[in-house]
């Protein structure tokens, strides 16, 4: 009889911890009873609305609760609504998240885009002619420089930054710095013979005699005007990586772990929604869950206020 109550008693203890976990598990779902993503939408809202529609589905499906797509004009009315909390996630490009972590620390990166060949970002790089006397950072001192315009990361906001780090002022370094319209421009202008270096970027993975997989050495080659025989590369920065994912801090653990895993999975569950999300990236690899350091080298850029978000 005394074991019979053992048994009893054991079982009426399983029941009810069971029953406590099935409440816990559900409670996030208590909390949280819509997703909201917030996406870049541009001028056409409805087009971009439309065209996510198999990776809201997906999510949906991962989640087991609605998804809504909420459209966003710009990066800033973006970074607003995810720091307002207007939407719950929300598909950054790389310096926008920066800008969200720097002005509120409300925001965690879930899924870091991958391209096909594997790789996370790109790099930004320093390039010179062949045999033209410069093989190093060192030896550009003096020379005259090509930069892309103000706004561009990795034509001139992330050399800049690790040029400072080795106490280089771009001004007293070099001769000239001349200011082209972008990377490709400023490439052009080392081609030229107008400068003796230019700042241009690249995955730097894959064939180097094509321009490594892609970037501005890549498009260049493609529409054959350059030929890697004609440069060489002589400085290159930190990986800059690819736009995060990214949610709120305070979205529930339970949640961010399922929506990473789900990022995680696309690529093999379903490749319509990578797609679908991923159709301006650089080949759909899918997404790897990030280590915040991923991104240091952008949030470095960004100071609370500086609202850059390109």
């Amino acid at each position: 009889m005394r074991f019979l109550f053992k048994v009893a008693v054991a079982g009426c203890l399983a029941l009810l911890l069971s029953l406590a976990g099935g409440v816990a598990s559900a409670g996030w779902r208590d909390e949280v009873q819509k997703l909201r993503i917030g996406v870049l939408a541009g001028g056409d809202s409805a087009y971009r609305v439309a065209t996510l529609e198999p990776f809201r589905i997906y999510l949906q499906d991962r989640t087991g609760i609605p998804v809504e797509i909420v459209p966003a004009a710009s990066y800033r009315a973006l970074i607003d609504a995810q720091t307002a909390g207007d939407v719950d996630y929300a598909i950054y490009s790389a310096t926008s998240y920066a800008t969200a972590f720097a002005e509120c620390d409300c925001v965690t990166a879930i899924g870091a885009p991958i391209a096909a060949d594997g790789a996370l970002g790109f790099h930004s790089i320093l390039v010179a002619t062949a045999n033209g006397g410069i093989e190093s950072l060192a030896d550009a001192r003096g020379k005259r420089v090509a930069l892309a315009g103000p706004d561009s990361v990795a034509g001139r906001l992330i050399p800049v930054q690790a040029f400072a780090a080795e106490d280089i002022v771009p001004e007293d370094y070099f001769s000239t710095v001349v200011t082209k319209q972008d990377p490709e421009a400023a490439l052009a202008a080392l081609l030229a013979g107008e400068v003796d270096v230019a700042v241009g970027w690249s995955s730097l993975t894959g064939p180097a005699r094509t321009g490594y997989n892609f970037g501005s050495l890549a498009r260049m080659v493609a529409d054959e005007r350059l030929t890697m025989d004609q440069i060489e590369i002589v400085w290159r920065s930190r990986l800059i990586p690819f736009g995060p994912h990214a949610v709120r801090s305070d979205m529930p653990p339970e949640l961010r772990v399922l929506l990473s895993r789900a990022l995680v999975n696309m690529a093999t569950l379903d490749p319509e929604a990578l797609d679908a999300v991923d159709r301006a990236g650089f080949g759909g690899g899918g997404f790897a869950t990030p280590d915040a350091s991923l991104y240091t080298v952008v949030t470095d850029l960004v100071a609370p206020g500086d609202g850059a978000t390109q």
